[in-house]
């Protein structure tokens, strides 16, 4: 794991600290739970044990405070300034700074705001970027171009572990489209937290021309797959196992070095009510909603109970508590109740769960090669290729009706592909809409693996879209051709999801070609092509050949391409040829027009019609269709 306990703690410190700043003085270890970051969540014993053993906080009458308060009001203005950015361990947002300055120091924002601009143009110590402050240290300096001396005046030329990572970038293909995602990439690429100007080194490397060291910083902190944390950076894979370990802190601390007691809900929310009821203030009811607000999962108030009001399971008033929380929360407008006890948020439901995400939409374009045939004129190969169940995407434009035998009921197999990698997606196919059968047209479900981890997803119905499954398919599956299996259990709304390594080998390209289609991705993005040119282009890398699924794994790694539209050109364009089932191009023909006898075929966009089921008139044309093939 790139992300240890120690560093979790420090970044759950950095946060404690930035939330004590935000607060007049000292407060309950409870009441800076709303302050925690987005998916920070932690019991408050974990919150106590962190602010009791850190020297930066103080103790006053069982509330908390920020050690050294006083004595920052006494500091000189840059000194203080520099205490606080260093206390917090990432860039400050420049409200959350000038709120502190004011209640420590004495004073109106606005004065503090004019100060802070000031100094930082006389001293040059500090930088803004975007709406944040932070030290000139998390900006690399470039006096040079030579990259010895990049390091020399950045004071990096004995940092050891630079160079390790200089070496393997220069053996591997990770710039992006610009220095934000390639920060990003290199951050995913590495799998371990990297120093800023470490990082910024390293991106410069590969976008020479067009970096600049402050606007980088606010490219960095504009993404959501790159988070600061203790005077580092790290990716989101790294920031999910930093919240993965502070979970773990967090039931250590409850249970005394052991896992928190199982709890029935159901039967807790059931049992007679205690003789003396537990009273939830405003406080404790404000830090639960809180909570409940960020969860993106359901949230059970038993977990609320332990985590936020510190009362465990073998207590007494546990009980009492669970059923006081379960009242108070019942019926709250913000919060949707999916089962007994357990609530989510209405604000959880993310507007991207409403429509097809652009990315899985097969790209059309204007160029008259880029055409369509009618399913009948299609070789039975080529028509079957086009209508395999197991093979049905999205916006495929044909309407697939699989026998009986291929439906799924308990389980089903699924072959991921690269668009649905990226966007954490997976296409409910005919055969699975038995299986993700629900009368909600959207429908929160949780996806288990391996008993250990639980991955909220969202299905649509309407769309045919199962929707938040970045996150496993990122830890456990390669970037395409994996194939997972799903199955239902008898908890409603829940299935477990199973990967055993397996891969369909046509549609897994290696990392060495995988990398080379991503960067041919980024050149087409910029550039019109035709769908047409791009087989041509991406075929010829194969001399032996390649079959109709390695071809379609391909096409959709670089751009989104449908089934349908792939075998259209196939048969269409006479220097495409198949053999045992190995597609070649032959370059000498490219640029011959298409098969005069299928030109009949060719849907203008005026039919726009479903294929799936030709008419007897089509049945006759295909029939007539295939002689033709015969005698070719």
């Amino acid at each position: 794991m790139a992300i240890d306990r120690e560093l979790a703690l420090r970044y759950l410190t950095d946060c404690l600290y930035g939330g004590l700043l935000g607060q007049a003085g000292a407060v309950r270890p409870s009441d800076l739970v709303r302050s925690l970051p987005h998916g920070v969540r932690v019991g408050v014993a974990l919150l106590r044990q962190v602010l009791e053993d850190n020297e930066r906080f103080v103790e006053i009458a069982g509330r908390f405070d920020i050690a050294d308060r006083e004595a920052i009001g006494r500091r000189p203005f840059g000194g203080a300034v520099l205490t606080l950015l260093a206390g917090y361990g990432r860039p400050m947002p420049l409200s959350l700074l000038i709120t502190a300055l004011s209640r420590l120091r004495g004073g109106s924002p606005d004065y503090f705001r004019e100060l802070l601009g000031n100094w930082k143009a006389a001293t040059g110590e500090i930088v803004f970027s975007r709406e944040y402050v932070l030290s000139s240290e998390w900006v690399l300096v470039l006096e040079d171009e030579d990259e010895e001396r990049v390091l020399f005046h950045n004071f990096l030329e004995d940092d050891e572990k630079l160079r390790e990572l200089w070496e393997a970038c220069e053996k591997r293909d990770l710039r992006k489209r610009d220095p934000g995602l390639t920060a990003a990439n290199i951050l995913e690429a590495f799998d371990c937290p990297i120093g800023p100007r470490q990082l910024a080194f390293l991106t410069w490397l590969h976008h020479p021309q067009i970096f600049d060291p402050v606007e980088f910083v606010g490219q960095v902190l504009d993404r959501d797959d790159v988070v600061p944390v203790a005077g580092r950076w790290v990716g989101q894979q790294q920031f999910e196992e930093l919240l993965e370990e502070l979970r773990k802190a967090s039931d250590e601390v409850v249970g005394e070095g052991e896992q928190v007691p199982a709890v029935d809900l159901e039967e807790v929310l059931a049992a007679e009510p205690p003789s003396t009821p537990y009273a939830v203030d405003e406080g404790d009811r404000a830090n639960v909603l809180s909570i409940a607000s960020q969860t993106q999962t359901p949230i059970g108030v038993d977990e609320l109970v332990i985590d936020l009001l510190d009362i465990t399971p073998d207590q007494r008033k546990f009980v009492a508590a669970a059923q006081a929380l379960q009242e108070a929360l019942h019926g709250e407008a913000d919060l949707m109740e999916v089962s007994p006890g357990r609530y989510l948020s209405r604000q959880a439901v993310p507007d991207w769960v409403h429509e097809i995400p652009e990315p899985l939409i097969p790209v059309q374009t204007e160029d008259e090669r880029d055409v369509l045939l009618h399913l009948e004129a299609l070789s039975d190969q080529l028509r079957d290729e086009v209508l395999d169940p197991l093979f049905e995407d999205i916006a495929c434009g044909v309407e697939i009706a699989p026998e009986e035998d291929y439906l799924a009921t308990d389980s089903t197999d699924y072959p991921l592909l690269h668009h649905h990698y990226i966007m954490g997606t997976m296409a409910i196919r005919a055969i699975d809409r038995e299986l993700f059968a629900t009368e909600a047209p959207l429908t929160l479900v949780l996806m288990r693996y391996e008993d250990r981890d639980v991955y909220p997803a969202w299905l649509n119905q309407e769309l045919g879209l199962l929707f938040g499954l970045s996150r496993w398919y990122q830890r456990h599956l390669p970037q395409s051709g994996g194939i997972f299996r799903i199955v239902r259990t008898e908890e409603p709304d829940c299935y477990l999801v199973e990967y055993d390594g397996d891969t369909e080998d046509d549609l897994a390209p290696d990392d060495e070609r995988m990398a080379r289609l991503e960067h041919r991705r980024e050149r087409v993005s910029h550039r019109p092509i035709s769908i047409f040119d791009l087989m041509v282009d991406l075929m010829q890398d194969h001399e032996a050949g390649l079959s109709f699924n390695a071809l379609w794994a391909e096409m959709n790694v670089v751009r989104r391409t449908s089934r349908w539209q792939i075998a259209s050109l196939l048969a269409l364009y006479p220097c495409f040829e198949e053999q045992d089932g190995t597609w070649t191009v032959e370059s000498d023909l490219v640029r011959e027009p298409g098969r005069e006898r299928l030109e009949e075929f060719v849907i203008r966009p005026e039919e726009g019609e479903d294929e799936a089921e030709p008419d007897e008139e089509a049945e006759e044309r295909d029939e007539d269709v295939e002689e033709d093939a015969d005698e070719d």
